[in-house]
């Protein structure tokens, strides 16, 4: 569902409004929610929670941006924040958060790789706010359009508290009371999943990381002097590594090399070889800091290159939800309507599938990989998910005899 669709079928905007806003947006350019906000039909905090919803992304908040760090902005000269629209929040964990104005372009995000050495964790902000730190941060003028604002895209504190949680996209409104649940998928050593608020959690999800960047001691970025208007806006190269792709393994083939390898990455490329002779696509996350990160991909999709810019907020609602937060080590079944599935899949090129299956690879409590699979009419039959699942114990078993093998002391 797009932006001003949600805005609508949440109450907070009229469809003639919308309309003119439309029509402004055609006159003079620029993103539909700019123009919302310049018409004051709706201010950034709700602007930035809906543009997550509807792009199925984490958010930037304004007291991200206003916190954010100088390690992490001079990553990039003036020329190339301007070029590739964002601004650099943090390095955490070896990676770089990124406040982005389009998360969905990845050779966008391929070139921040490129020339930071990071691994980019975007996050969606308005345009608005962008052009504002990149004047604050960066000394590259905002166009004259956003010089009326003044210092109103300023982010002084965290998300507006008072924001009703949207209901996801295609689905009736969250229910009020603690009313029984049916999802369409089949979950097995689970409970059924309460219902999630999905703006409510990516405010939650935003405070954490604004926790986050107040805790963290380095020197927030100082504000630049205005350098020239003829800031460089040549378009961001394109990186596009290449990705082999797996043959079919029986499952016995797999086991036997998942029980002898010596290596993570050999154990997981077991479990890839196996999930090409099982699915039409499936995609091995990492699982860290309540995200699932791409990693590996077996089948045939476009976008394969991309995998690593497939990232999954396990606190909002999807496959890998019940996974994430330890309610269940398997779903099987029929997709829920998710704004993360549908990055997920743009991201791959391709098209939603009829069927999916998520497996858990877990060390004792903790997930550390989720291994996702779909084929687009035939279902897995009980034996098939019962391999699936036995192929997962297996690769979470070689990662504990690896452990265990670095642990034990070398003999003279």
């Amino acid at each position: 569902m797009k932006l001003g669709e949600m805005l609508i079928e949440d109450g907070r905007l009229h469809e003639g409004q919308l309309v003119a806003a439309l029509a402004q947006q055609s006159r003079d350019g620029g993103r539909i929610g700019t123009i919302l906000y310049e018409q004051d039909l709706v201010d950034l905090d709700t602007l930035t929670v809906y543009l997550g919803l509807e792009l199925g992304i984490p958010i930037a908040t304004g007291a991200m941006l206003e916190r954010a760090k100088k390690s992490a902005v001079r990553l990039l000269t003036p020329a190339q924040a301007f070029r590739y629209r964002c601004v650099p929040l943090m390095i955490q964990d070896h990676q770089l958060i990124v406040a982005v104005e389009n998360p969905h372009e990845l050779d966008t995000l391929d070139a921040i790789v490129e020339v930071t050495g990071y691994r980019v964790i975007p996050r969606v902000a308005p345009e608005i706010r962008i052009f504002y730190y990149l004047e604050r941060y960066y000394g590259v003028p905002r166009p004259a359009r956003y010089l009326r604002f003044g210092d109103k895209p300023r982010g002084d504190g965290p998300t507006a508290g008072n924001l009703p949680a949207p209901p996801l996209p295609g689905l009736p409104p969250v229910a009020k009371g603690p009313g029984p649940v049916a999802p369409q998928l089949h979950l097995r050593r689970a409970k059924t999943p309460e219902p999630v608020e999905d703006g409510e959690a990516l405010e939650l999800e935003a405070e954490d990381l604004i926790v986050a960047l107040e805790a963290d001691e380095a020197a927030r970025a100082e504000t630049a002097p205005i350098a020239s208007a003829a800031v460089a806006s040549a378009p961001a190269p394109s990186t596009t590594p290449a990705v082999s792709d797996y043959q079919p393994l029986a499952a016995s083939a797999a086991l036997a090399l998942i029980a002898s390898a010596d290596d993570r990455g050999d154990v997981a490329d077991a479990l890839m070889g196996f999930a090409a002779g099982m699915f039409e696509l499936a995609v091995l996350f990492i699982v860290r800091d309540n995200m699932a990160f791409g990693w590996r991909i077996a089948g045939a999709a476009p976008g394969r290159a991309h995998v690593d810019h497939v990232l999954i907020p396990l606190e909002l609602p999807s496959l890998l939800h019940g996974i994430g937060q330890g309610e269940t080590t398997l779903v099987s079944g029929a997709l829920p309507p998710s704004p993360l599935h549908a990055h997920m899949f743009k991201v791959l090129g391709v098209a939603e599938p009829g069927h999916a299956t998520a497996v858990a690879v877990s060390l004792g409590k903790r997930v550390v990989n989720i291994l996702y699979g779909h084929r687009r009419e035939r279902a897995l039959a009980d034996d098939e998910v019962r391999a699936v699942q036995a192929t997962c114990d297996a690769v979470a078993a070689a990662y504990a005899r690896l452990i265990a093998v670095r642990k034990r002391p070398a003999t003279a």
